[in-house]
């Protein structure tokens, strides 16, 4: 996000954001600078969000994933867009469907990825994850009778 919104690519472009509700406020500088519609989940927190952040309700649409390519194609035209920015959302969140839009349509597609987690350990095994959740709540019971025992001597 930092990189998009700092730089000009976003400067004059009729930009389509479905990068979820949260995010849509980081953009409300460039409401003045370009032609800024959302996609966004049909609630009411998402709405009340994304008018907050500026967005006129004739540059929202609120609907539910997946859409067929159908749809994204025709809103994509519908609304003469230049750029969408998306989340890198898989399958599930039609990213898929967007990649293909956008080269059918010769439209760019900014996919703003999920940033790296560090996990302390993976596994598909059950038995192999309750163990280790295990593990993690002794050792916080140790440490926390620790901490008392240390409180209570002081």
């Amino acid at each position: 996000f930092d990189t998009l919104l700092s730089g000009d690519y976003l400067q004059g472009q009729r930009v389509l954001l479905t990068i979820g509700y949260r995010s849509l406020s980081r953009f409300r500088p460039w409401q003045e600078k370009s032609t800024l519609f959302a996609r966004i989940l049909p609630s009411v927190t998402a709405l009340e969000a994304a008018l907050q952040s500026g967005f006129a309700p004739d540059k929202l649409i609120a609907i539910r994933p997946p859409i067929s390519t159908e749809l994204e194609t025709a809103l994509w035209r519908q609304w003469d867009i230049s750029l969408v920015v998306t989340k890198a959302s898989g399958t599930a969140g039609g990213e898929d469907i967007k990649r293909r839009v956008s080269a059918e349509l010769g439209i760019p597609l900014v996919v703003i990825t999920r940033p790296e987690v560090a996990y302390p350990q993976q596994t598909s095994d059950l038995k192999t994850a309750l163990e280790f959740c295990q593990d993690i709540f002794r050792l916080s019971l140790v440490r926390h009778n620790l901490t008392e025992r240390e409180s209570s001597d002081n």
